[in-house]
């Protein structure tokens, strides 16, 4: 029976390590442990092509699957996130519409997804809901890289009937790769990898960014006085602030980049081989230590990391942040699970100065590297069945794939045998091929998104600007406002004034001509009773001659 060919959906990039040494790895699990075809000798999985999954998929990218392919692969990656390339086609990563979707005439395959959500983030809504629904009615097989996602997916789907657990294959890297195979990490040397970051998603739920900082930067100081030898490995941009800080402010860290467009997948895989320890708030800078035999220990950042500790059997591997790393003034404790209450203990933690709360939290980092120090041979070798098992689960999941997929050209049965005899470890020409066209898609790829990016970054800054310029319009218009305002009010207040003025005035002009008046009539009255006396004092005088000459009458008359 032919090979299937598989269109993988996956995520070129340089700039995220994980993803970079993620997407390769998956292709290389279906045809390092897919098995081969006992008739024709030929692999039973073969991929056609591939495409980024953050690209819409248009008609006639359905039209090139349905002509060149008998499967979908989507995967792996916490790809079950919202506000990741985020759209309204589907509402999670892979943006395909759902009639896009339903022309697919090929079945999908989910691979080694995950519950990706930050702490504090909202439930899935119902398009995504719907969406991935519809996904899953589609598949042939719907693979979960925790049973942590099982989980919760499974309650957003409502069953987990067809859900699997499907490890990610970068937890079986020494089960895929010729160069190592049979090669672990010294568990006796104290030798110990860092990464660290703590996300913006995280410091919204209210993870204490500058003090998990400071702490990883105490513990690596800490470490390195008790013998150990620190190295910081950057995966992201991102984590390029922590990585300065351990360089510049710790003596002896040195830094291994392992993003960047100069920086193979592989060589980072590599690097791991020889690293016994690691401490870091990523998933797959534990997943991908872990699979090529270093024994990993976490920041409790995230849900994904407990996730992944509980399904190698070592829970005690995360590092709660406890009420040390939670911001002042957040209600919530430290548990990254969405189980969040405040307690005298969170108040209390708070309110210690930040170099006492970096502290306590270095001193569980490093008390958790030398725990894992003092069993590192037994743990080694505990994990090392794990991914055994894991490796099994893989073939076991692969065999079933190709049990239920049917090459489109063509029917037959399937004769594939066992993948445990029929495994084909990648060689080192395998490695290089690989690379070299994830460079090249990666190239195109990032190029693409550089430009997306700065399209991005023009359009905010285009909309700061328009925002900051209606803002300034909007305080000189109140402003002008509030002065026309105020000349309006001196304008009133002064004609008031005018009114008042004159109203005194006229009361004034109204009050003088009263009082004229007064004085003229007063001086018609003095002249009248200026008149009177006059008069009154000629009649007197009349009386008085008049009475005189009446007496010298008299008294004449007497002397006669």
């Amino acid at each position: 029976m032919q090979s299937l060919r598989l269109f993988h959906f996956d995520i070129p990039t340089w700039g995220n390590f994980g993803d970079k040494a993620l997407f390769p790895v998956v292709r290389d699990a279906f045809r390092a442990l897919g098995g081969t075809d006992s008739k024709r000798g030929e692999p039973n999985f073969t991929f056609a092509s591939a495409a980024a999954l953050r690209r819409e998929v248009d008609e006639a990218a359905v039209a090139r699957i349905n002509a060149t392919a008998d499967a979908v692969v989507i995967g792996g990656g916490g790809l079950f996130l919202q506000d990741t390339n985020p759209n309204r086609l589907s509402g999670w990563q892979w943006k395909i519409s759902p009639e896009a979707l339903a022309a697919l005439e090929v079945p999908l395959i989910v691979y080694a997804l995950g519950d990706n959500r930050f702490p504090g983030q909202p439930e899935f809504d119902d398009l995504m809901r719907s969406h991935v629904s519809q996904v899953l009615e589609q598949s042939a097989f719907f693979g979960l890289r925790n049973t942590g996602s099982m989980a919760t997916m499974g309650a957003l789907l409502g069953g987990q009937d067809r859900i699997v657990f499907q490890p990610c294959p970068t937890t079986i890297l020494d089960r895929l790769y010729e160069p190592l195979a049979g090669r672990r990490p010294d568990p006796k040397q104290k030798i110990v990898a860092i990464q660290m970051l703590v996300h913006p998603r995280q410091i919204a739920a209210g993870f204490d960014a500058e003090t998990i900082h400071e702490a990883t930067v105490r513990a690596a100081r800490l470490l390195v006085g008790k013998g150990w030898k620190v190295l910081s490995t950057p995966f992201h941009p991102d984590d390029a602030e922590v990585s300065r800080r351990l360089v510049a402010e710790v003596a002896g860290v040195e830094e291994v980049r392992l993003h960047g467009h100069d920086a193979g997948f592989f060589s980072g895989v590599e690097f791991f081989a020889s690293v016994p320890y690691v401490l870091g708030g990523r998933g797959h800078a534990q997943m991908i230590p872990f699979g090529v035999g270093a024994i990993p220990i976490s920041v409790d950042l995230h849900a994904k990391l407990g996730y992944f500790a509980a399904d190698i059997g070592h829970p005690e591997f995360v590092v709660p942040v406890g009420p040390e790393g939670m911001s002042d003034g957040v209600g919530e404790s430290a548990s990254s699970d969405g189980d969040r209450s405040e307690t005298a203990e969170t108040l209390a933690g708070r309110a210690e100065p930040l170099a006492s709360r970096a502290e306590a939290l270095a001193d569980r980092m490093v008390a958790a590297l030398e725990d894992a120090y003092s069993r590192g041979a037994d743990l080694q070798a505990d994990l090392a069945e794990t991914r055994a098992r894991f490796a099994d689960i893989t073939a076991e999941n692969l065999a079933s794939i190709r049990d239920s997929v049917r090459p489109r050209a063509g029917v037959g049965a399937v004769e594939s045998t066992p993948a445990s005899s029929a495994s084909r470890l990648r060689t080192a020409e395998d490695i290089c091929a690989e690379e070299f066209h994830v460079a090249a898609i990666a190239e195109s790829d990032e190029v693409a998104a550089q430009q997306t990016r700065a399209l991005v970054r023009a359009d905010r800054n285009l909309t700061q600007a328009r925002r900051d310029h209606e803002q300034a319009m909007s305080e000189a218009e109140a402003r002008a406002k509030t002065r026309q305002q105020a000349l309006e009010a001196e304008r009133d207040d002064a004609l008031a004034e005018a009114e008042r003025q004159r109203s005194e005035s006229a009361e004034r002009h109204k009050r003088i001509t009263e009082l004229s008046a007064e004085a003229a009539q007063s001086a018609r009255e003095l002249d009248a009773v200026d008149n009177r006396t006059a008069s009154e004092e000629a009649r007197v005088l009349a009386e008085k001659i008049r009475h005189g000459i009446w007496w010298r009458i008299r008294r004449l008359k007497r002397r006669r």
